[in-house]
């Protein structure tokens, strides 16, 4: 089944979520295609915060979308949208569970709640209910098995590399070394064997180490800094991978 995603969608994911679509390049047309519109799906939720001026505008955006999968799921015709339409066709193409899109929407919509997380593992969850439901929603779509600690690594990452614009919201009563220390525990977890039709939806938690090793140096200050690797680097280790059969 073809999935019609626009081009002008694509490049906007593309800038706003590049390690992710880099390794959906990996799979097979069809399947990338599909990876690509549950990514748009996840970017449309994941700027809702920068767009509103209070938390229940942004409340009536995510009910929009829950809306939405009631349409995509109850067989009937669904709203148009440049994402609601190519998220349509990718749920009735892969089967992907409502259970696993709706808990993204329910773990991004907390990005609307000023209250900083109370513990590592609050934020923990966090990291499960946003990159965790999003990476085991990629596998789904790939046809394998969720990978909760793969997920939780690739989440926990983010927010340390994030620890300077959430310093003073929602990590203010969060460790930076804690959430260094949980990421390293997860990466661990999930760091192995894979199966080749799963590299597309794993590939980019690869570069885990490397973010963790920037972010561990002594001079690293994370109220001041992001760390990142140039594009290259990410393709190659991406790619050793793909050779390795393994994250």
């Amino acid at each position: 089944m073809t999935i019609s995603i626009h081009n002008d969608v694509l490049e906007r994911v593309s800038l706003a979520d590049p390690d992710r679509m880099r390794a959906a390049r990996l799979a097979d047309p069809d399947l990338r295609d599909r990876l690509f519109a549950l990514y748009a799906f996840h970017a449309e939720l994941a700027k809702v915060p920068e767009l509103v001026s209070e938390p229940m505008l942004g409340q009536i955006r995510y009910q929009w979308w829950r809306d939405c999968l009631d349409e995509i799921y109850g067989d009937k015709s669904v709203r148009g949208h440049e994402v609601s339409t190519p998220l349509a066709e990718m749920v009735r193409a892969s089967g992907v569970s409502r259970f696993l899109l709706e808990r993204i929407i329910d773990g991004r919509e907390r990005d609307l709640d000023p209250r900083p997380f109370a513990s590592i593992n609050e934020a923990t969850s966090y990291a499960d209910a946003t990159s965790g439901a999003l990476l085991n929603a990629a596998l789904a779509v790939l046809g394998e098995d969720g990978r909760d600690a793969a997920g939780r690594a690739w989440g926990l990452t983010g927010l340390a590399r994030g620890y300077r614009y959430y310093a003073d919201t929602m990590l203010k009563e969060v460790a930076f070394a804690d959430i260094l220390a949980a990421a390293r525990d997860a990466y661990d977890e999930a760091r192995g064997k894979t199966s080749a039709s799963a590299i597309p939806a794993l590939a980019y938690v690869s570069l885990v180490p490397g973010y963790l090793k920037r972010m561990s140096r002594s001079d690293y200050e994370p109220t001041q800094a992001v760390p990142d690797y140039v594009p290259f680097a990410k393709q190659v280790r991406m790619l050793g991978a793909v050779a390795r059969g393994k994250i």
